[in-house]
């Protein structure tokens, strides 16, 4: 089952970054989808943004999948 933050989190990725929300699932690393080290700070002010969060340096890593990214979302207190 896909966590609810994961529907937003393919919205982003599929809005800033072209990547079809098909490719998009719950184990799927971003490593997979190729973000690199400089990706993974653009996508990280980017869900700030989408989430009114802060995402620390180094907290996105290419060996997450999207839905450790959604629980580190749902871990910060944001809500759907």
């Amino acid at each position: 089952m896909m966590h609810a933050f994961e529907g937003r989190i393919a919205k982003v990725l599929s809005t800033n970054f072209e990547i079809s929300p098909d490719a998009v699932d719950s184990d799927v690393t971003l490593g997979l989808l190729r973000f690199d080290s400089l990706t993974l700070v653009e996508l990280a002010l980017m869900l700030e943004n989408e989430f009114g969060i802060t995402v620390e340096e180094g907290e996105l890593t290419d060996t997450m999948t999207i839905g450790d990214t959604a629980a580190l979302i749902a871990a910060k207190g944001t809500a759907v």
